[in-house]
């Protein structure tokens, strides 16, 4: 019979039971949330996050027009 080593036994009992708890903690917030207060937080978080996507991309988009131009190329089209 293989017998395993009592500290991973220990730290598994232990690790099992942390998550456990953790889950009904969260299991019991989530049952007692405010959907509308949720829903503002949520709104707000995803226009940061796009406030700052925008900005990274036009940054980029900035430093390519640049970099273009110092090597002489044309960007936009010269109208005709």
């Amino acid at each position: 019979m293989l017998k395993m080593p009592e500290k991973i036994t220990t730290v598994g009992a232990y690790s099992s039971s942390g998550l456990l708890i953790a889950l009904g903690k969260f299991i019991d917030w989530f049952r007692h949330v405010d959907w509308s207060q949720a829903a503002i937080i949520i709104g707000i978080v995803i226009g940061i996050a796009t406030y700052f996507t925008n900005l990274y991309f036009q940054r980029r988009q900035t430093r390519a027009i640049e970099a273009a131009a110092r090597e002489g190329k044309t960007i936009i089209p010269r109208p005709e």
